[in-house]
């Protein structure tokens, strides 16, 4: 298995892998992604930098840069917050988890072309395909009702964390700061 940072280069005449290869490197560059880009939950739950915001617009301010910062973060906490309104119906639980892990693994974290059967699967069938699926899950768990709670209550927490989260202490990434393009131009 690679590192985390590790990347998988293919040569072009092995571009067509199989169903379960794209699935492998799929769940490879899931993890890779949420390695490098969660940052430590002693930054996300700081005590010492939560306060009220002075006024709106510093509460904007910090609630964009919050959402930029703690994105992944949000992602997991919006996850559990549905997981734990579902944990009452374990088929809908299991059936919200696998379109989940599918739209994750087939589109999100895909880097090569899916083959079947030695056909290619365009990105649009894929898609159609997974959208067709999510719609058809939703309905047919019918628990509608508890994902939509759980959803809103995830959005409230996140909200309530980027308003009251302050931001001054949060480190600037270096591909986040934008450099002038004539920086060293000195004429």
């Amino acid at each position: 298995m690679l590192a985390p940072g590790e990347s998988v280069l293919i040569p072009a005449e092995e571009i067509s892998l199989s169903a379960g290869d794209v699935i492998s490197l799929s769940v490879h560059n899931l993890i890779a992604s949420v390695s490098s880009y969660r940052p430590w939950w002693s930054e996300f739950l700081a005590f010492g930098s939560i306060d009220r915001p002075s006024s709106f617009s510093p509460a904007v301010s910090r609630v964009k840069l919050n959402l930029h910062h703690f994105a992944v973060n949000y992602v997991l906490l919006t996850a559990a917050s549905i997981t734990l309104f579902l944990i009452g119906d374990p088929m809908a639980l299991v059936t919200v988890a696998s379109f989940v892990a599918m739209w994750l693994l087939l589109y999100f974290y895909r880097d090569h072309p899916l083959v079947l059967y030695g056909r290619h699967i365009s990105d649009r069938v894929i898609v159609f395909g997974l959208i067709l699926g999510s719609l058809w899950a939703l309905w047919f768990i019918n628990s509608l009702q508890c994902l939509i709670l759980g959803v809103v209550t995830s959005v409230l927490l996140c909200l309530v964390h980027a308003i009251i989260r302050n931001s001054d202490d949060l480190f600037v990434q270096e591909k986040d700061v934008v450099v002038p393009s004539n920086f060293l131009h000195w004429s």
